[in-house]
């Protein structure tokens, strides 16, 4: 019996070429084989110029037409190797991120080097949507900044870069393709006029206790769906005025909370999650030590820094395939 392996040559050239795939692991030298060139318009108006003099200087036998002719030939195939030494060489270092929530931009911070004893000019680095412009000393370093913006919760990749220069004269461009993985981390967008934190403490002996809701009256405020029935202001309601929710000046004030799905009071898998984003940077504000449990997720009662992260990254990620 004889079997037949199907020939990847296709797909693995389709890569090299374009970079498809974010296959490419940082940090990155940019070698010659990567680095892409060709005229561009100006070039190529360039080299119809020079086609129309030699065409001049040959019909009128003029010698100053071919030496002016021959000259400009040379530096144009001269500025071929300064465009191209102007990006083959430099070395992409790291890649960071800042996390955001969704409807922000994210940025993420490219840091590239140049060990060379050139001085690169005029590097521009390209993603879909935005290009920054750098120019790196010799053996030194420097930084490019670009923004994404995002529409939902999860991942947000950098995606393909394009590094290009069009250096010294704009005659010839060059250009590489960079792909790695890299992605940053997108929270949901927190809910707007989210109801304060829920009115469960959790006591040392790990039992839901309810918060006491005794104490002076500091105001009122909209009824958001999961607010407790006993805190409905009823005599705004019986006025007309709409439904509203009674709140109190200790209320949040200090303890500890219990923060899950159930505790929104909502069903959709989108509002909970916006609600729960909002509950853990207003426990984060007010200094409440708070449980946190979503999935494979449980943290203990805790406030901080850390345990923000991890509870916002818990929240953007849940229900998504890795």
């Amino acid at each position: 019996m004889t079997s037949t392996i199907a020939n990847p040559a296709p797909t693995s050239f389709k890569q090299r070429l374009f970079r498809s795939r974010p296959e490419d692991v940082l940090p990155l030298l940019i070698e010659h084989q990567r680095v892409y060139i060709l005229p561009t318009r100006r070039g190529l108006a360039y080299l119809f110029s020079l086609l129309i003099m030699l065409i001049a200087s040959v019909n009128y036998a003029l010698s100053l037409g071919y030496a002016l002719c021959f000259l400009l030939t040379g530096l144009f195939a001269a500025s071929l190797l300064h465009t191209y030494r102007n990006v083959a060489g430099i070395s992409f270092k790291t890649i960071s991120s800042d996390d955001a929530f969704a409807g922000e931009n994210v940025r993420f911070t490219i840091d590239v080097e140049n060990q060379s004893s050139l001085d690169r000019v005029g590097i521009a680095i390209k993603s879909a949507e935005q290009t920054s412009v750098v120019d790196i000393d010799k053996s030194d370093s420097a930084q490019a900044v670009l923004t994404k913006p995002t529409m939902q919760r999860g991942k947000q990749t950098l995606g393909r870069l394009t590094v290009t220069s069009t250096y010294p004269l704009g005659l010839w461009r060059t250009w590489c393709y960079v792909h790695s993985s890299e992605s940053a981390i997108v929270y949901p967008s927190p809910e707007d006029s989210a109801p304060p934190l829920p009115t469960q403490s959790v006591a040392e002996q790990g039992e839901n206790l309810r918060k006491s809701t005794q104490g002076d009256i500091s105001g009122v405020r909209e009824y958001h769906s999961g607010d407790a029935i006993s805190s409905i202001a009823w005599k705004a309601a019986a006025r007309g005025q709409g439904l509203y929710v009674k709140t109190f000046e200790d209320e949040n004030a200090g303890g500890e909370t219990q923060l899950n799905l159930s505790t929104t009071g909502l069903t959709d898998t989108e509002q909970q999650l916006s609600r729960l984003t909002a509950w853990v940077i207003t426990a984060e504000r007010t200094q409440v030590d708070y449980a946190f449990e979503l999935s494979d997720t449980q943290l203990e009662a805790a406030c901080g820094a850390t345990h923000k992260t991890q509870a916002l990254r818990a929240l953007a990620l849940y229900g998504l395939n890795p």
